[in-house]
């Protein structure tokens, strides 16, 4: 007894962990815990006792502790507030690579990507186009307009269609109108009899259809019906300059329905193309992203409480998450300045990891407060969680950080972003919890503390005795997972990737719009350009297209091409020859009867012969400026798939066949670059492709890595993992059975999954082995609970997606809640089972933890079990 008075008792093993060399009735004061006698220590002692100051400094002076971390997240929000949201997919890209540096040169070039395309439609053909007609005057008056296409001058094209005519035909149909001209003649004369051996040739209005050369584009842009009318507006600003859209579409938008409005009643007015686009695509993707963070924190919220039943554990919990997530963010804008598809949907993911750390500190903290004081409870709490969480976080941050291997920068983000967000949000939950704990206390006490004998003898009561279930029901139990796991395995190769681009975006006003437009006017709305120096290289360009047509055959991806050189005369010589002899062939007529010589068709064809060889200066300006480059330095080809857009196989072909033409030109000595999304999107495939098994492996050599350096063991780190590795194993039974596939979006899920399921296997291990063989039961019941709660924290922050319009991050949401329900399978179900097994095979008895905390280790092909010193784990 000491002079106090107090019995000391077996249970007192615990305190002596916490190096409590005396005893008194009062609770221990900072300085007193400070003055606590320390042996010689090492580098590893030292940290631990500064960890231990540490926490009982945020103990006794909690305030000044909350009042540092809420200056750092000020200064983290005022630093986030500032990230955008970037939708393209051009961001997925590496900002070197040749896809983005085209891009950015074809940009300066063309003065902006893509069209804002106006619809109107409501009113009488007649009324839309005159509403057409002094729209395109008022939109070109507006300084963000470059030009406006609705009405071309065909009629230049038709004066001179023979000009445009390819050769052979110009040869083919000189020989034709000679010969009608010649037959004509003959019936003319009234000597000539035919006596029917030689077949009459074709008439003028069959020669007409045969050579009249199509227009190279409509008269106006309308629908087949003229029921809708088309404006295509070139801006001046690119479509990935949201802020510059939003304002344009605004008062592009705005004119029309004003004009309307006030000449045009009847006239409605829609928006589509790449501008309208980006901005619905972009508004669904924060609505989705917003809706999905504030879902995950409402079911974490729910969690909490239903897991602690204290409105406390919310602040305990909540507020470290929240400043751990906002310092993240303030990182992504020092490191990045940006958020992009994959990387917007962190605040969900991070919410249900970092809940994570604190649900386990707090069930543990509210466990040892039945029993202890609050100020030991705190500490023993944190003791006795914080080697697990810390290697369960550097573990999720490994496997996380593994993403910065991939080519695929929409990984490398994501990879960075997630690794240091749970690293950061560890360290505001063991920096601020024992804080707010503090804090909890003050305001609404636990329970009163007792006496310090009273508190011992309740900590020395022997625990409740588990029951202990059968053998067969335990080794069934772990042979359904393996069977499952087995059936996984035999439907993996089933397994497909999703390749349908429509199916990953979902369905908006704009894409719909887009689709019917693109079927009026018989062309995709954004072909693939090619930017050169003139139209001489143009030319050469053209002809490698050809050649690559050629080659591809029946698998060409290619439906046509568009250039000045298109509208332009070429082999002016043999030309004028032709055009010549058609002169002479149409000289004299006045013998042909009055009827043929006002021939529409045959007047037409003398206009024609009329016509002049031209240049460039001679083209109408609304044909000539959509391929000539802003600054006069270049010119642009347009080149249209025959192909899909939104199937990835076909987008594979196309850029497969652009990166041929890009080859045969480059080997003629030609700098030519390339604007195409829809290469860029294949180029995106590719790496997904390329990097995926690299990073899957690698996220599970880590993960055994981790594990293996923090247990010390290798049979250890293999006992832990393994049930990993076998849910994950099941997550494909999971996706065929709910026909879920993989996609490049919710692809970066897959590593993050090992991280984020080893952490339940992680916890469990630690406090079995500070427990001892034969307390499974206790271990399931407090440490498995939170478990099951962080599990289900990490399912509201992957499922919260579910809610999402878009199908790409929904899809991250379906995958990951089945890999997560899958690993929970491994983690929580299986490998506690295991444990259990492999205790009865060694033989081992049950061990009650009614004489203190008997720290023991699992030794697998030991014969028996060895007690730790007090207060020491065997376990890192």
């Amino acid at each position: 007894m000491c002079a106090s008075g107090c019995t000391p008792a077996v249970g007192v093993t615990r305190l002596e962990a916490l190096r409590i060399t005396r005893c008194s009735r009062t609770p221990l004061t900072g300085r007193e815990f400070a003055r606590s006698p320390v042996p010689e220590e090492s580098t590893l002692a030292r940290s631990q006792r500064w960890f231990e100051g540490f926490i009982q400094a945020a103990v006794s002076r909690p305030w000044q502790v909350l009042l540092v971390f809420s200056l750092l997240a000020l200064g983290g929000m005022s630093l986030a507030s500032r990230l955008e949201f970037r939708g393209s997919f051009v961001e997925l890209l590496p900002q070197g690579s040749q896809e983005v540096r085209d891009l950015t040169r074809v940009s300066e070039k063309a003065g902006g990507d893509g069209y804002l395309v106006l619809v109107a439609k409501g009113d009488t053909p007649e009324r839309l186009e005159a509403y057409a007609a002094e729209l395109q005057t008022q939109l070109e008056a507006m300084p963000e307009v470059r030009y406006v296409e609705h009405r071309y001058d065909v009629d230049f094209f038709r004066r001179n269609a023979l000009l445009l005519l390819p050769i052979e035909k110009l040869a083919a149909l000189r020989q034709d109108l000679t010969a009608r001209v010649r037959y004509e003649r003959q019936r003319a004369n009234p000597f000539f009899f035919d006596l029917g051996g030689t077949p009459e040739p074709p008439d003028f209005e069959a020669i007409a259809k045969k050579y009249a050369p199509d227009a190279p584009m409509r008269a106006t842009l309308a629908s087949a019906d003229g029921t809708e009318v088309y404006l295509m507006i070139k801006p001046s600003g690119t479509a990935g300059d949201l802020g510059f859209a939003r304002r344009f579409v605004e008062q592009a938008m705005g004119t029309g329905r004003t004009l309307a409005a006030q000449r045009y009643p009847d006239v409605t007015l829609q928006a589509t193309g790449n501008f309208q686009g980006r901005i619905e695509e972009d508004a669904v993707m924060r609505g989705d992203l917003s809706r999905a963070g504030t879902l995950s924190a409402l079911i974490a919220v729910g969690l909490i409480l239903l897991a602690t039943r204290r409105v406390a554990a919310l602040a305990v919990v909540g507020i470290p998450v929240m400043v751990g997530v906002v310092l993240t963010f303030a990182a992504a804008q020092l490191a990045i300045g940006h958020l992009n598809i994959v990387t917007g949907f962190l605040v969900a993911i991070l919410i249900g990891l970092g809940i994570e750390y604190g649900v386990h500190l707090c069930m543990r903290y509210w466990e040892e407060r039945r029993a202890r004081p609050a100020r030991e409870a705190i500490i023993t709490a944190v003791r006795g969680t914080f080697s697990g969480a810390v290697t369960s976080a550097v573990t999720n941050a490994a496997a996380f950080f593994v993403l910065l291997l991939a080519q695929f920068q929409a990984f490398n983000q994501f990879g960075l972003l997630a690794g240091l967000g749970v690293l950061l949000a560890v360290l505001a939950t063991y920096a601020m919890a024992p804080s707010l704990l503090a804090i909890a206390e003050r305001l609404r006490p636990a329970r009163v503390d007792v006496a310090a004998d009273v508190t011992a003898a309740q900590v020395s009561q022997p625990e409740r005795a588990w029951r202990r279930w059968p053998t067969g029901a335990i080794a069934a139990l772990a042979l359904s997972v393996v069977g499952f796991a087995a059936f996984s395995v035999s439907v993996a190769p089933q397994l497909g990737f999703e390749t349908d681009m429509r199916k990953l975006k979902g369905e908006s006003p704009a894409s719909r719009l887009d689709d019917r437009v693109t079927e009026q006017l018989g062309q995709p709305l954004n072909p693939a350009i090619f930017l050169v120096d003139d139209v001489a290289q143009a030319a050469q360009v053209e002809a490698v297209i050809a050649e690559v047509k050629q080659r591809n055959g029946a698998d060409s991806a290619i439906l046509d091409s568009a250039s000045l050189n298109d509208l332009l005369p070429t082999d002016v010589e043999r030309r004028e020859v032709e055009l010549a002899a058609l002169r002479e062939a149409f000289q004299g007529l006045e013998d042909l009867p009055a009827e043929l010589r006002e021939d529409a068709r045959l007047q037409e064809f003398q206009r024609m012969l009329e016509a002049k060889p031209y240049g460039l200066e001679s083209l109408p300006v609304e044909v000539r400026r959509r391929f000539e480059a802003t600054d006069g330095k270049g010119t642009f080809l347009l080149l249209f798939p025959s192909v899909s857009n939104s199937d990835t196989e076909e987008l594979r072909r196309w850029a497969t066949q652009i990166d041929q033409v890009v080859e045969g030109v480059k080997a003629r000595g030609i700098d030519m670059a390339v604007l195409d999304s829809n290469r860029i999107a294949a180029r995106i495939f590719a790496l997904v492709s390329a990097d995926g098994p690299l990073i899957l492996w690698s996220a599970a050599a880590v993960v055994f890595v981790v594990i293996l350096v923090s247990l010390r063991s290798f049979k250890r780190a293999l006992l832990v993992t393994g049930p990993l590795f076998l849910g994950m194993t099941c997550l494909a039974g999971g996706m065929y059975l709910f026909d879920v596939q993989l996609n490049f979006i919710n692809a970066v899920v897959l590593p993050n999954l090992l991280a984020i399921a080893v952490d339940n296997s992680v916890h469990l291990f630690h406090r079995y082995e500070e427990e001892g063989p034969g307390s499974l039961g206790k271990v399931v019941r407090h440490t498995g609970l939170a478990a099951v709660v962080a599990t289900l924290s990490n399912a509201a922050g992957y499922g919260a997606l579910l809610v999402a319009n878009h199908q790409g991050l929904r899809s991250i949401g379906q995958i990951a809640l089945l890999g997560v329900m899958c690993t929970f399978l491994g983690t929580t179900v299986f490998f506690p089972a295991l444990l259990a097994l492999l205790e009865r095979w060694t033989g081992r008895e049950n061990v009650v933890a009614g004489k203190g905390a008997v720290v023991q280790s699992l030794e697998l092909g030991g014969t028996g079990a060895q007690a730790a010193p007090p207060g020491e784990r065997k376990s890192a």
